[in-house]
């Protein structure tokens, strides 16, 4: 059928046998089951590949030596909380407060260092205690 050669409105509007058959032909491959929108993407990418060529090698070989290095995800960010907040959050019909402190938690009277451990205490199963009390870690800048 020569997709390679028709223009990226056409791959745009590709649907069903005719995706499956334009994958097929370009990537002697069953065509995987995603998302049609990526696998457009993904016979576009190919055809601008094919015509007017790929990577630079350097850039090649940079991207494969980069993916071959052990990869460590990032931190997450810190909670910032203030001292003084208060927490609430309502569980089974019954409402749960929070005090955040400046060396944790103090919730039922009792210390704590975690809200996870808080999570767990109301829920009786483990939960993650920022989500469960609705919180959002700061963007990273």
């Amino acid at each position: 059928m020569g997709w390679l050669g028709n223009d990226l409105d056409s791959i745009a509007a590709l649907e069903g046998a005719d995706l499956a058959s334009a994958w097929t032909e370009i990537f002697a491959a069953t065509m995987p089951e995603v998302a049609p929108s990526l696998l457009r993407r993904a016979l576009a990418y190919e055809r601008q590949e094919r015509k007017f060529g790929g990577l630079p090698v350097v850039l090649r070989k940079q991207l494969e030596s980069a993916a071959t290095n052990t990869i460590v995800a990032m931190p997450e960010p810190p909670l910032k909380l203030k001292p003084g907040s208060r927490l609430m959050r309502e569980w089974n019909g019954t409402k749960y407060s929070v005090l955040v402190t400046a060396n944790g938690f103090d919730f039922a009277g009792r210390a704590w260092s975690s809200l996870t451990m808080i999570a767990q205490q109301i829920t009786g199963s483990h939960q993650s205690g920022p989500r469960f009390f609705g919180l959002k870690r700061a963007k990273r800048s």
